[in-house]
């Protein structure tokens, strides 16, 4: 195939293949180049999608390509697409994101930080597909290790864990460590 060809053979999979996506592997063996060509082509196909006449692009989360519609032009499609995005309490938010940050973690751990029972929000989580069972605590109990999911990564737009933001709580200590530190040393300096 040549380039144009390999162009329209990544958009018509990606445009088929929906919300699931390939993954470069996948599209490396379908269209018969390496994972290197893969991720040429793929961004050659983004800088094509960045002219303004083009509505989508191709974005990559969870590990797999997918086909996308530009953020742009987000109210044009709200006119004619409500999103059925699955709606998450504030309860709901507070575990998922000690999960993804504390990852794995009991659900002991869990309502130690909330001061809450966790159970039922825990539950909820899981039958969504948003963390799962991850392993076992080796101490008397074993008591159930929670990490997200793909579907947690998909629903947030991320590529993987390590995009999440920085927590405030780690900011706000490294800056009390620098004031610290910055206080120390004027002190030595002084004297």
């Amino acid at each position: 195939m040549d380039r144009a060809e390999l162009l329209a053979g990544l958009e018509g999979l990606l445009y088929v293949a929906g919300d699931e996506g390939f993954t470069k592997d996948e599209l490396a063996q379908i269209l018969e180049i390496s994972e290197e060509e893969v991720e040429k082509l793929v961004e050659e196909y983004i800088e094509r999608c960045k002219d303004t006449s083009r509505g989508v692009t191709i974005i990559h989360t969870a590990g797999h390509y997918r086909m996308a519609t530009k953020k742009e032009y987000i109210e044009l499609f709200r006119k004619v697409y409500t999103s059925n995005k699955k709606r998450l309490s504030s309860a709901a938010l507070e575990v998922i994101a000690i999960v993804a940050y504390k990852q794995p973690i009991t659900r002991a751990e869990i309502e130690d930080i909330r001061g809450t029972n966790s159970e039922n929000v825990i539950r909820k989580l899981v039958a969504m597909s948003f963390i799962k069972e991850v392993g076992r605590l080796d101490v008397p109990g074993r008591p159930i290790l929670y990490g997200t999911t793909n579907d947690f990564l998909d629903y947030f737009n991320l590529s993987s864990i390590e995009e999440l933001p920085e927590l405030a709580e780690d900011v706000e200590r490294e800056t009390e460590e620098k004031d610290l530190y910055d206080s120390m040393t004027k002190i030595k300096i002084t004297e």
